[in-house]
């Protein structure tokens, strides 16, 4: 199994051409001819998940968070894309790409929620259900269940009914989620002003950690190729949230 046709496959269930204009999505470290016979994938392309990648013998990475995102001006030793070329690592990343795509992380994340009669938004940036939770709260606890995750909410007791749903930072979303009819947005984080922001526009804001939100889909997309390619051996990584709560 090469590289080169895992790209093509995930280019297939999650379009790369789809992504957002700033995004990077794409195969970004190595070549289409490289060994995939063994696949680590991860949130993130962390030096620690890169060299987690090499112990275990596996020369592609597969990630959602791009491992080059903005221009650089060098490449040193301390940097995850010169380490990935080092240990022989190549690395695919499926960021927003697989964001809006059918099956993909919104989608998933609605699933986790269980969310019914879910459908994409105007922009197809984010998903729109039904919940059975009666208040924000509600919704709250079963997403904390759900995701075994700390949550944060704004007007937790407001009646919800619609919920626009976003991994990772979608609070940038909370106006087209109110235009759309969403009573509540839930999404991995947001800042104090989001907070501010929800409770003025009269809907209710849910999150339960950027990781949390996003890593049920990296675990989707680590069983679908391993069911689609049988003879790969596909592993997810020993990755963790870089955010530890402390009780």
């Amino acid at each position: 199994m090469l590289a080169g046709e895992i790209y093509d496959y995930i280019d297939s269930v999650a379009p790369f051409a789809g992504q957002a204009e700033w995004d990077n999505s794409g195969f970004l470290v190595g070549e289409r001819g490289a060994s995939a016979d063994r696949i680590l994938f991860a949130l993130d392309a962390t030096p620690q998940v890169i060299e987690e990648a090499a112990k275990k013998e596996c020369a592609l990475l597969v990630t959602h968070h791009p491992i080059l995102f903005s221009a650089v001006k060098a490449f040193t030793e301390s940097d995850p894309a010169y380490l990935a070329a080092k240990c022989g690592v190549s690395v695919i990343c499926a960021h927003t790409s697989y964001d809006f795509a059918v099956n993909g992380v919104a989608d998933i994340l609605a699933e986790k929620v269980e969310l019914t009669g879910v459908h994409s938004s105007e922009c197809g940036e984010f998903r729109i259900g039904r919940t059975e939770c009666i208040t924000a709260q509600d919704f709250a606890q079963k997403a904390k269940a759900a995701l075994h995750a700390p949550v944060f909410v704004a007007l937790p007791q407001k009646q919800v009914r619609t919920v626009a749903v976003c991994g990772g930072a979608g609070a940038s979303f909370l106006q087209a989620a109110k235009e759309q009819g969403a009573d509540l947005l839930f999404t991995g984080e947001a800042k104090y002003h989001e907070m501010l922001e929800a409770a003025a526009l009269d809907i209710a804001l849910v999150t339960a950690g950027h990781f949390e939100t996003e890593h049920p889909a990296v675990r989707a997309l680590c069983k679908r190729i391993q069911a689609a390619f049988p003879d790969t051996v596909c592993l997810l990584s020993e990755q963790t949230s870089p955010m530890q709560i402390i009780e």
